[in-house]
């Protein structure tokens, strides 16, 4: 597992290392201010994530982040031991959603180093993250590519 007391570079990390894991509440109000900001705040569209009405006749049958949110949370876990230059300076961020992350979910996210390489002077290392909810359920899963030393 990663330590918090040392600093992380590339030769600090080993294939099979695990990231702390990253824990996460969602809630109503969170999803809601979400939206659009440049959207008037009194004619939001209606839809899955905002209107309860709206939501329990789709698919989820009730509102739901959206994706590019909980990709967001993935970012958060990641940036809290990889400077932001790890990722502007070749890195990536791939997410899928699998299933809902509803109002009241608490998801926990844990990753794990997968392979290191090295191209053209570069070191690269690329991480495997996935995220479950309170229940058990496979709430998403992720691809991280970060370039520990930029």
């Amino acid at each position: 597992m990663i330590s918090a007391n040392k600093k992380i570079t590339f030769a600090s990390l080993k294939v099979g290392d695990e990231l702390p894991e990253f824990e996460i509440s969602e809630t109503q109000e969170s999803i809601d201010g979400a939206r659009n900001p440049d959207r008037a705040e009194d004619s939001p569209p209606r839809n899955i994530h905002n209107d309860p009405d709206f939501a329990k006749e789709g698919l989820f049958a009730g509102t739901v982040n959206a994706g590019v949110t909980t990709m967001a949370y993935i970012s958060q876990m990641l940036e809290k031991w990889f400077p932001a230059e790890a990722f502007y300076n070749g890195g990536s961020l791939t997410y899928k959603g699998v299933g809902p992350f509803r109002p009241g979910d608490n998801v926990v996210f844990t990753g794990t180093v997968t392979a290191k390489r090295t191209e053209n002077g570069k070191n690269f290392v690329d991480l495997e993250i996935k995220g479950v909810d309170q229940t058990g359920r496979l709430v998403g899963v992720a691809e991280a590519t970060v370039v520990p030393d930029a």
